[in-house]
């Protein structure tokens, strides 16, 4: 099948293509030689391709622009997001997170789209965490109102509820921490320390094609991880053995480590920063949250490659040219 023909027949369109995750699934959309309908806020600075992707400038409320984004598209991966940060606004993240989302769907449905593939969260999983924040429940919020799309044959939906993202370009709490790492100023961490899952980008965006493609993925939720289980301790030591750093021999005690966090929290609040540390990060890095990316894997045949430990080195190198 000639380039033409295949990309005539398959475009997609990608809310929030230009962040963290979404860059990387634009560029491997581009090289399965889709055309690829770019929505988001700013136009980016570089793009992978723009012989092979049409930009969208506009907000995910923007029904004028997500009519054009929508047109001619066959499925639609769904990241624009307003991202879980320590300080935020809850109504913008509902009207972002929640109504944003309703705008597209409305979109797409007039538009003919076949499927939309929602990146959820781990937080919206109310198993794992019986009390939601705020972003965990407006992101479960639009999963549920895709799904009932979905069960009325209105639009063919999945939802994917990745654990903590790493890779080149990466952010949030985990971020922060090899950052901390890596400036020599993180005390080491209390033991016991927390257990926890994490995916590679890479893999997340392999697990994005799958449920787009596959019928057994319609009206189904999946949590992704990279399929191994980590503890802070771990990448503490890990990132420290690849900085060429010796372990420390003693470990802060948990209560100081959660006063640090609170005073963190504060100051936050008292200068109004968006994405202080505070006792979310102190939870990150003290609660474990581990989950399964079985049913992905029997039902839709994903088989993640990375590890943060293959990763790592390139992450810190990435981080050490940034602190320059």
């Amino acid at each position: 099948m000639s380039l033409e023909t295949h990309t005539a027949q398959k475009t997609v369109l990608v809310t929030g293509g230009t962040g963290f995750v979404g860059r990387a699934l634009w560029q491997r959309l581009l090289e399965k030689q889709y055309r690829v309908h770019i929505l988001a806020r700013s136009e980016p600075s570089s793009s992978p391709d723009v012989a092979s992707s049409v930009f969208f400038q506009g907000d995910i409320n923007d029904k004028v622009a997500l009519k054009a984004a929508c047109a001619g598209v066959d499925t639609i991966y769904h990241l624009a997001a307003y991202a879980h940060v320590n300080q935020h606004d809850a109504q913008a993240m509902r009207t972002v997170n929640v109504e944003g989302t309703r705008s597209l769907l409305a979109a797409a449905k007039s538009a003919g789209v076949k499927r939309i593939v929602y990146f959820s969260s781990i937080l919206a999983d109310s198993e794992l965490y019986p009390q939601l924040t705020d972003y965990g429940q407006a992101k479960k919020d639009a999963e549920n109102l895709l799904l009932a799309a979905a069960s009325a044959g209105e639009i063919e939906v999945c939802c994917l509820r990745p654990a903590n993202v790493y890779g080149l370009g990466m952010k949030g709490n985990l971020l922060s921490v090899l950052k901390l790492i890596h400036r020599g100023v993180l005390p080491p961490l209390p033991l016991p320390s927390a257990s926890l899952s994490l995916v590679g980008s890479r893999d997340l965006c392999e697990a994005a094609l799958l449920a787009a493609d596959s019928a057994n993925a319609n009206q189904q939720i999946y949590a992704v991880t990279d399929g191994k289980t980590y503890t802070m301790k771990g990448i503490e030591l890990t990132a420290r053995r690849t900085l060429g750093r010796a372990p420390f021999k003693w470990q802060l005690p948990r209560e100081a480590f959660y006063l640090a966090f609170a005073t963190l929290e504060l100051l936050g609040k008292v200068l109004r920063l968006p994405n202080a540390p505070g006792l979310r990060s102190y939870r990150v890095l003290t609660v474990d949250t581990v989950v399964s990316s079985e049913k992905i894997q029997q039902e839709l045949g994903y088989n993640p490659a990375s590890s943060l430990s293959y990763e790592l080195p390139e992450i810190l190198q990435q981080i050490a040219a940034r602190q320059q």
